[in-house]
């Protein structure tokens, strides 16, 4: 029986993807070329093209983070699958559903809903990565438009029918495009060689080059000459959703650690599951975890409630994660020892999600756009916002709580206030050691009001001082985050783990402590000791270690 709220629909959906998945591994080992084409198979039979299509076109697609969560079965297993194959589709699809006409979104509907592709050509942009350094450019000539130009590394470059490309224009403008390869005339696009990596080696990256196609004006996705607006709009979409990927990854990453201990308990008396140290790594890479998918939470949601103030969050969320899980990765690398090299072995899956971590984690424009997204906006929250506006809707971080529709179009690349912080001042005057460090974060918080408050217009951002303050914001933000999940459990879902103030002490003293704030030492022996068991209980019990507990296949 369908479900009959948003959320049921969304665990539902993951839930069947998980078993369609399951002949797969569960981040056993490595996933080989011949397996990975039968889980994209066995991806076809469930129609996962439907997930990336908007409800009201004829997709499944109703919640940002919802999408989120439906692609984790397919990375945990292997990255280039839920990214490559699948997520990669939503994103080169986003200016169609943000700004394309009717015909330009059915279109793109129909595709997806029947199983094609659809690939984007990423225009190069100040702090891009090589990926995406070469050009397309579009010009008017015999009263017609022709796209001339190449691409070296575009995902499903080879299986894509579609393709959203962004293209610089004769007046400096650039212009988003949305092409049908079927109807292109004989020679003006030419497929080149694919492009290896060494990380997400699974997606096929390679090459385009167009030579003089005809491209007709209803192409055009949007306003003319506003194409890099667009783009941009979409890159908080992009942002928000990147770190729920990632989140993926990092358990199995936590799950295959996990497991090497348990399996190697009788050969080592001394190991990982005794040690104060092997505990301390475990624990701490559940909080990671459950701190990572809380400012994802946030940035995913908020393109639905706050679509004029989520920019900094989503960018935030798209900058910290990948360095706390890939941090995280190498602490834990650690319990593996030797077999972490083992890059065919059982325990193979974890070396492959460290080697792709850092080449997702670069996303379309890397980490330094992100830093700069960032820090160009955070002179203005700190003058306006932080300390001052009113806490965010509760259903922000009630991930049981639907939303209303995205409107995708009122996306503000830069927002007006800030859609998280605010939760640090609102959960002031808690008892106890979380209270003393809600006290400490909103410390750290008047200090970067301060500090960023003094930046003038015009003044630099981009120096080593400004580049490190943006660093500690993000961490602040992921706090506060945390701390919001925290409270809206704690009122709420009274009973369950996320409303045990035990984990958000533990997540906050882990920030703490990456600030440098005036923390405890150590959280109490009996945090330490709730955190382990979980890490033990969900793995004896095959659920995963976000905030959401699903249900795994073996």
């Amino acid at each position: 029986m369908r479900a009959t709220t948003a959320e049921g629909r969304i665990r539902s959906r993951a839930d069947e993807l998980e078993r369609a998945l399951a002949p797969f591994g569960n981040g056993n080992g490595v996933i080989g070329s011949e397996q990975l084409v039968r889980a994209e198979r066995a991806l076809d039979d469930c129609e996962f093209g439907a997930d990336f299509v908007p409800a009201e076109l004829g997709g499944r697609l109703e919640r940002i983070d919802g999408l989120g969560r439906v692609v984790r079965p397919a990375c945990r297993r292997d990255l280039s699958l839920g990214f490559g194959y699948g997520l990669n589709c939503y994103f080169a699809a986003t200016p169609v559903w943000t700004a394309g006409d009717s015909a330009q979104r059915e279109w793109t509907a129909a595709l997806l809903l029947g199983g094609g592709r659809i690939a984007v050509a990423r225009p190069a942009v100040a702090h891009a990565n090589d990926f995406v350094r070469d050009e397309f450019a579009l010009r008017r000539t015999d009263r017609r438009l022709r796209l001339d130009g190449a691409k070296t590394a575009v995902c499903n470059y080879a299986r894509a029918r579609g393709i959203t490309v962004v293209a610089g224009t004769e007046d400096g403008s650039h212009e988003v495009l949305l092409i049908d390869r079927e109807i292109l005339p004989e020679g003006s696009l030419r497929t080149l060689h694919r492009y290896r990596t060494v990380g997400l080696d699974g997606c096929e990256f390679g090459g385009l080059e167009f030579t003089g196609c005809p491209v007709p004006d209803e192409a055009v996705v949007g306003a003319a000459g506003q194409g890099m607006g667009l783009v941009v709009r979409c890159s908080v979409v992009t942002r928000a959703l990147l770190p729920s990927v990632m989140i993926a990854a990092g358990d199995t990453t936590l799950r295959t650690a996990v497991r090497f201990a348990v399996e190697h308990r009788a050969e080592d008396p001394y190991g990982p599951l005794r040690s104060p140290y092997g505990r301390d790594v475990l624990t701490g890479a559940l909080l990671d975890l459950l701190i990572s998918d809380s400012i994802a939470l946030a940035a995913a949601r908020g393109i639905h409630l706050l679509p004029d103030r989520v920019s900094a969050c989503a960018a935030a969320a798209a900058y910290t994660v990948p360095k706390l899980l890939q941090d995280s990765a190498h602490d834990l690398s650690t319990v593996l020892g030797e077999a972490y090299f083992d890059v065919k072995g059982r325990y193979g899956a974890f070396g492959r999600m460290v080697r792709d971590l850092p080449l997702l984690g670069q996303g379309h424009a890397g980490t330094a756009a992100r830093q700069a997204m960032l820090v160009a906006q955070l002179p203005h929250l700190a003058r306006n916002s932080w300390l001052v506006d009113d806490e965010p809707p509760a259903a922000l971080l009630r991930p049981w709580e639907d939303l209303p529709p995205a409107d995708l179009a009122a996306l503000s690349p830069a927002g007006v206030s800030d859609p998280v912080v605010p939760v640090l001042a609102a959960c002031a005057g808690a008892d106890g050691e979380l209270g003393e460090l809600i006290t400490a974060f909103l410390g750290e918080l008047r200090e970067l009001r301060d500090r960023f408050a003094r930046i003038a217009p015009g003044d630099g951002l981009s120096t080593p001082d400004t580049l490190a303050l943006t660093d500690r914001y993000a961490l602040v933000c992921a706090a506060a985050a945390s701390l919001g999940v925290w409270r809206e459990h704690h009122s709420a879902r009274p009973g369950t783990f996320l409303a045990d103030p035990a984990w958000i002490t533990g997540a906050l003293h882990r920030l703490g402590v990456l600030l440098g704030l005036d923390v405890p030492k150590a959280p109490q022996e009996s945090v330490e000791r709730l955190l382990f068991d979980t890490v033990m209980d969900r793995y004896e019990r095959r659920r995963s270690y976000d905030l959401h507990e699903t249900s795994l296949e073996a």
